[in-house]
């Protein structure tokens, strides 16, 4: 991966010439599936996302374009030495130059005004995609993502992995500051706060890895904060769900996971986990801790400078009764 290997090259005293030689030519010859992004898309919404980025840039060339290239052509024209225009001290209109002055823009805006409303509505990241989803629960920490899979019963942390030509229907929370969840090469961004439950639909086309980026400022450390985001095949990830090791997560090995730990380092290498889930309701209980009808106390919430893993303690309880009348659901926004 292009970013791992110039994470882990970069050296604090001194960055010199080699390590950006070493980023080009691997920028050039690595596979572009390994290096995801919003211009080599993996997802299906990202592609589409892609697609509009592009036409949107092709479509404001319209307006950019003329005056680029008329520019330095009336520079040219209206030199005092040997000039071509004429001197017209006395011109002030044109109906023609005039028409063609705010036509270009007004067209140019109305066209980007129908596909970014075009867009908008089929990128919609509630709406589910054909088939039997995945489903993912997606915690973000602090420098860190938690990511639940409450059907095949493990949590990653620090890697995200999908199937490929399936359907992930992502909801997502914080146990933190408000963040921002930008699955690069997938899709496109999308808050989360605590508290509260956002969705995401996705599917990968094909293998490849991107990263899982918190795109919010929350603090030192913040934009450090991405993990490998990979799509592989059914059988690979059959494969990767049964690989869960270490200690079972459940609602009371939670709150020592959620502790902030050191500040994110660009330098420091990933340590992923996937770990057995034994609590199917973990997510809707990091979400309930926001709604017991009393303030959360700074030891107890996890990303305070006073939080302590010995009261930080999730709601007990059925899954059902946890998540009250609302279900503490609400969207927000998405980019």
């Amino acid at each position: 991966m292009i970013g791992a290997v110039g994470r882990g090259s970069f050296n604090r005293n001194g960055v010199g010439w080699s390590r950006p030689l070493a980023v080009a030519v691997l920028a050039l010859t690595a596979n572009p599936v390994a290096a995801a992004n919003l211009l080599q898309p993996i997802g299906e919404v990202a592609e589409a996302q892609s697609t509009h980025l592009i036409r949107v840039s092709i479509i404001a060339l319209v307006a950019i374009v003329p005056a680029l290239v008329a520019t330095p052509v009336v520079f040219w024209r209206s030199r005092i030495a040997k000039g071509g225009a004429r001197y017209r001290p006395d011109w002030e209109f044109n109906r023609w130059y005039e028409g063609a002055i705010w036509a270009g823009p007004i067209l140019v805006v109305a066209v980007l005004a129908f596909w970014l409303f075009h867009a908008t509505r089929q990128l919609d990241p509630y709406d589910p995609l054909p088939g039997e989803p995945l489903r993912i629960d997606l915690v973000g920490l602090d420098w860190k993502w938690l990511a639940i899979y409450p059907d095949q019963s493990v949590a990653a942390v620090d890697q995200i992995v999908v199937p490929v030509d399936r359907p992930v229907t992502f909801r997502l929370t914080a146990d933190t500051v408000m963040q921002s969840f930008l699955p690069n090469g997938i899709a496109g961004q999308i808050y989360l706060m605590p508290g509260m439950i956002t969705q995401l639909n996705v599917k990968a086309r094909e293998e490849g890895e991107g990263e899982a980026i918190q795109t919010q400022y929350s603090g030192d450390g913040f934009a450090n904060q991405r993990v490998p985001l990979r799509a592989v095949t059914a059988e690979a990830f059959e494969s990767w769900v049964s690989g869960a090791t270490g200690a079972p997560l459940d609602g009371a090995a939670y709150p020592a996971l959620a502790a902030s730990g050191a500040s994110a380092d660009e330098i420091a290498p990933r340590r992923p986990q996937l770990l057995p889930l034994t609590d199917a309701c973990l997510f809707d209980r990091v979400v309930a801790r926001y709604h017991q009808g009393t303030p959360v106390r700074p030891a107890s919430q996890p990303g305070s400078p006073l939080y302590d893993p010995a009261r930080g303690a999730l709601p007990d309880g059925p899954c059902d009764a946890l998540r009250g009348p609302r279900g503490h659901d609400m969207q927000m926004g998405n980019g």
